[in-house]
């Protein structure tokens, strides 16, 4: 559910957190581009950290990507942002470059939306707050055999899904007609999603 902290698009158009986003100039763009691919280059598809370095089990793994228009070479960093000191120093400034430009989006750009959403839904056998009418008109995600669905939306569902559920990365749990409860949380869909 949650999105990339940061995606930059070749238009310069950055989006951080599908929540905020920016337009970056076309150098800027182009900058960013290479470091990233000077910084990506010679990594394998899944890094691992140096030998004696602390395992760290049930974190995210960081991915570190870049398409200089040959395609999109991804790196992904298992525990990265808890092993930092474990990687090669070109990962790890790979991250931090994003990690500052996602900060800049945040801070000097505008809201981001687009008429696409993701709605996640999961059942709650005993909710921990109580739980509200189910808003008429939200739909409902197909959901799998764990209690729990997604499905992307668009248009007047999507914007239905918006003005509807607040929208701030949070669960939030509504009670159906039926008497189940069920949470909800969604968010805007990024342009290549």
């Amino acid at each position: 559910m949650r999105p990339p902290m940061l995606a930059v698009y070749a238009d310069g158009r950055a989006i951080a957190d599908a929540a905020h986003e920016l337009r970056l100039p076309p150098a800027e763009v182009k900058t960013l581009v290479e470091a990233l691919n000077h910084d990506l280059a010679g990594q394998p598809a899944t890094a691992s950290p140096r030998p004696g370095s602390p395992r760290i089990y049930d974190v995210p793994t960081t991915v570190l990507g870049v398409d200089s228009g040959s395609g999109m070479r991804e790196v992904h960093v298992p525990s990265l942002e808890h092993a930092a000191a474990g990687y090669d120093a070109a990962l790890v400034t790979a991250r931090d470059r994003l990690a500052r430009l996602a900060d800049r989006v945040t801070t000097q750009g505008g809201n981001y939306s687009t008429d696409r959403v993701r709605l996640s839904s999961e059942h709650v056998t005993v909710p921990a707050t109580p739980a509200k009418p189910l808003p008429e008109g939200v739909p409902l995600p197909p959901e799998t055999q764990s209690g729990s669905g997604n499905k992307d939306y668009k248009g007047n569902k999507a914007h239905t899904i918006a003005r509807l559920i607040p929208g701030d990365g949070s669960w939030h749990v509504y009670r159906r007609s039926t008497g189940e409860h069920i949470a909800f949380s969604w968010r805007y869909l990024l342009p290549h999603e």
